[in-house]
Order: C-alpha cells, then structure tokens, then sequence
C-alpha cells in the first residue's frame, strides 16, 4: 500500500480503494468521501501518514495540483534521505556480499568433493542478505553494478537480492523471505559438475555441451538432499529454477503450479541476472534491456503474477539504470512509482551540457509530464564513475 501525508489531504478527497489508518483500521471505504472532521480527527491523534492501495480522486483541480505539488517535494525530500543512507550502507553492501562469496565457496567446493558441508552458514548470509535489503529497498542499485563482472557465485548472491527485494513486494514473510534467499544462494551448486571450459566457451555450445549444462539442476538437487540434508522445500529451487511456466524448461518441463512459489521468483530473477552480466560471448546488457526481454517472453515463461509484481517493484528501467532524458540530462532510476513503470524518479548526473548539476536534481516523471526517458546507457559511455558520484551527492546533501 501506498503512503499518503495526512497534511497534504483535503476535505472531499476520495481513493479508489479503501484508506487506512494502520493495517487494520480503516479510515473510509473505497469512494467515500474523506470529511474535514476525518483530518481533524487525524491530526488530534497526530496521525502523520495514512494508507491506500488505491488512488486519490480529488474534489477540485486546484486540490488535486495542491496535492501533487507537495507530494512531489515530499517524495524528493524522503529519497534524498533515503539515498544518503543507502550511500552510507555501500561499505555494508561491499562487506557483506565479499563475506558471503567466501561461505558459498567453501560450501559449493565442501558439498562437490563430500567433505562434510556447513549449510548453516549459508543460511546465516541469508538472514542478513534479507535483513539488508528488506530494511534498505535501494540496497539493490549497487546490484547491477556488482554482477556486470560475474561468476557462479556472484550470481546467486545477486539473484537472492533482487529476490528479497520481490518477496517483500509480494508480501512474503520475513521467515518466508528468508528462506527464498537461502534456496537461491544455494540453487547453482550443480555448476560445480560443468566443467571450466565449457563455462568459458565464446562459441555456441554444442548438442553433448548442452545437455552437460541441462543436467546441472538434477546434480545440484542430488547433492543438496543427499550430501547436505538440505529439505526438499529448499532444495526444489535447485531442481526447479531452470523450468518455465508454459513447460518449455528443463530438466522435467513442469508447468504452471507444478512449480513452487520459491522457483517462480527464481526463474525470474534467475534470467534477470543472467541477462545483465558479462558473459564470454558477449559484454553485459542493460538492465532496460533486460526488462524488455523478460515481459517479451513472460507470457510465456514465467509466472504472469509474479512477473508484474517485478516489473512494478523495479520499473521498465530497474533502479540503478543510467538513463538519458528527452531534455538531454542523464541520471539514475533511483525510485520505482508503483503501476507507473514508465515514470519513475530519476536522479540527475549530469546536465544537457554534460555537466554535473551544482546541487543535487530529481526528475520526479510522475509529476513531469513535459519529460520522459529517451533511451538508457552504459555508465562508461558517459564518463561516469559511479563510486565518485555517490560520493558528491554526500557533499552536495551535507
């Protein structure tokens, strides 16, 4: 649900959908009319903020742009703390994903030579994966970043981000969440049975090499069961997250509900990653670009549910795109608008003269009907370091 500040009401204002004082009390019903006594009420119980899955219905022009305008400096003025923080956490981000490669390791290599693996150590990295991302939604723009340079467990690492990052938005439980992340960090083990030079070939594989990868989810699921005790809950990801919703997958070409809840957010964020990163065929592609080929296909292969919440949790352009507006400026997506895939929030780089603003710049699309993403690029194209960008918007901010 979508949070609405009581102060930018007024009298005469309806939603679509019911409106809520906290998640189980309600305010009005869908379409009722909220009353000048229902704000006064609000503010005597110094009630901030309320909430709505719907949209607001304004009784007059002048109210509706009242409350788009200051709504639009609320937003920007929440995400430039928002921001600051997550620039703070990049240190944690960096920590905890080297931490978490070194477990994976020792645990991919001790369950492929049966030498007595630590699973319990993986779920740990999983509790703070989910910790980290549930509590820092941003956390995920330094995510593409990470993968573009990518190897088995980069992969997984990445996937089980983008995937807390979903299971929030599809209103899993943390526990629940928890063990999504675990099931993905672990779900690649079986590539430790492809050998090296068929990871490294430039070339189109051919019909032996392809079976040798098809059959990596049927070896991961035997070693996860019958080395480390993993349960089947757990383990199916690693059997299941090469399957399509339409059967077209491998290895069993399930369908449908015969793929778990865990495997359906796998098989997204699984194709997401793979598209992003850097491969020994080709560079890595954008992530706009990656979005496009997953709502291309996803008709057919993934879970239509599940792949809308994705698209409307991370946008057409995912957070951390680098994007060129139609007035010439370049930025960053930093802020999905929930069923606006196409107008997000957008950070300004560098301005049309390819200059970096002297004080930090959103374009706020939602509210900028005048302005919409001409296409996206590679930060090197552009000249940017992203690291030393972070580091002026810290400045710029104070």
């Amino acid at each position: 649900m979508t949070r609405y500040q009581v102060k930018l009401l007024r009298p005469g204002v309806s939603f679509t959908k019911p409106v809520y004082i906290d998640p189980t009390n309600m305010l009005a019903a869908a379409n009722v009319i909220v009353t000048q006594s229902d704000l006064d009420r609000l503010n005597k119980w110094k009630i901030e903020e309320v909430l709505s899955a719907g949209e607001p219905v304004y009784a007059s022009k002048k109210d509706e742009a009242e409350f788009m305008d200051g709504q639009q400096k609320l937003d920007i003025e929440n995400l430039k703390k928002d921001l600051k923080n997550l620039i703070k956490m990049k240190s944690s981000f960096n920590g905890l994903v080297a931490s978490t490669e070194t477990i994976l390791k020792n645990f991919y290599e001790r369950i492929n030579s049966n030498n007595n693996p630590q699973p319990n150590e993986v779920r740990s990295k999983a509790e703070e994966i989910t910790n980290l991302v549930t509590d820092n939604p941003l956390m995920v723009i330094f995510v593409a970043e990470y993968i573009v340079e990518t190897n088995v467990y980069k992969h997984v690492i990445a996937c089980s981000m983008y995937a807390a990052r979903l299971g929030v938005a599809l209103d899993f439980s943390r526990p629940k969440i928890v063990e999504l992340v675990f099931a993905i960090l672990l779900m690649d083990v079986g590539m430790l049975k492809v050998p090296q030079p068929i990871l490294d070939k430039a070339e189109k594989l051919n019909e032996t090499e392809l079976q040798i990868i098809h059959a990596h989810p049927v070896h991961g699921y035997q070693m996860l069961t019958q080395i480390a005790k993993i349960k089947n809950t757990i383990a199916s990801v690693a059997l299941q997250h090469q399957e399509h919703f339409d059967g077209s997958g491998y290895p069993r070409k399930i369908k449908g509900a015969e793929m778990s809840e865990y495997t359906r957010v796998a098989s997204i964020i699984d194709s997401f990653c793979a598209i992003i990163s850097r491969k020994p065929y080709r560079k890595n592609r954008l992530p706009y670009d990656a979005m496009k080929e997953l709502l291309t296909l996803g008709i057919y292969r993934y879970d239509p549910v599940y792949l809308k919440t994705f698209l409307d949790s991370h946008a057409i352009y995912p957070l951390g795109s680098i994007v060129e507006l139609s007035d010439g400026t370049t930025g960053m997506v930093v802020y999905a608008v929930k069923g606006k895939p196409m107008r997000p929030v957008i950070w300004i780089l560098r301005d049309a003269k390819n200059q970096r603003p002297a004080k930090v710049e959103f374009a706020h699309l939602l509210y900028a009907a005048d302005k919409f993403i001409s296409k996206a690029k590679y930060p090197e194209d552009v000249g940017l370091n992203l690291d030393l960008e972070y580091e002026q918007l810290l400045k710029q901010i104070g």
